[in-house]
């Protein structure tokens, strides 16, 4: 009778520890998904700020540097250019962020991710080199007869080099969080 007892609460117990564990494994499912949730918002966060951004320097900054006398015309065309270059280059890292949903699969999550790595490498050469270009011409047009030039030449170039080098940084330890929690879920 003992032994017949003992099964029981041995079973009962087995029982609820595997119930035990199909919970945790769903919490910890659960749990992966809203991070990558956060780090989603995180990335659509920060491509919307650098659309407004770009959008606020094309529409109120550069026109109104015109109208005051700091660039000439054929300088604010130079930088109005580049503006709508960083616009038609945002819109497609945005599309491309839309598409992360944490219900697909893994596999498409990580295919999303891999598309948009690789559209926000091509922003940043191709829209770096652009600007740098760019800046370039228009402090050359503007100040190459002035000691100031060459200094404000390299500033422009050190500044922009920072902020190119912090968000590519940033931009990597999010997706490698997301990637390292991609792998998790797909184990689970």
């Amino acid at each position: 009778m003992e032994l017949d007892e003992l099964k029981q609460k041995w079973n009962a117990l087995d029982e609820r520890l595997s119930k035990s564990e199909v919970y945790n494994q769903r919490m910890l499912q659960e749990m992966l998904k809203n991070k990558n949730k956060t780090a989603y918002s995180q990335l659509q966060g920060r491509g919307i700020y650098g659309l407004i951004v770009t959008l606020l320097v094309a529409t109120v900054v550069l026109p109104l540097c015109n109208i005051n006398g700091v660039l000439n015309m054929t300088e604010l065309y130079i930088l109005e250019s580049i503006c709508l270059l960083g616009i038609a280059m945002e819109i497609p890292r945005l599309v491309i962020l839309s598409r992360f949903d944490v219900t697909k699969n893994p596999q498409e999550q990580l295919r999303n991710l891999v598309n948009y790595k690789r559209c926000y490498l091509y922003e940043l050469v191709i829209g770096g080199s652009v600007v740098c270009v760019g800046i370039l011409s228009t402090l050359f047009i503007k100040e190459a007869t002035s000691s100031h030039g060459i200094l404000h030449v390299l500033c422009s170039l050190v500044a922009g080099g920072v902020c190119c080098w912090l968000g590519w940084k940033k931009h990597q330890s999010t997706a490698a969080e997301i990637k390292q929690n991609l792998d998790e879920l797909n184990e689970l």
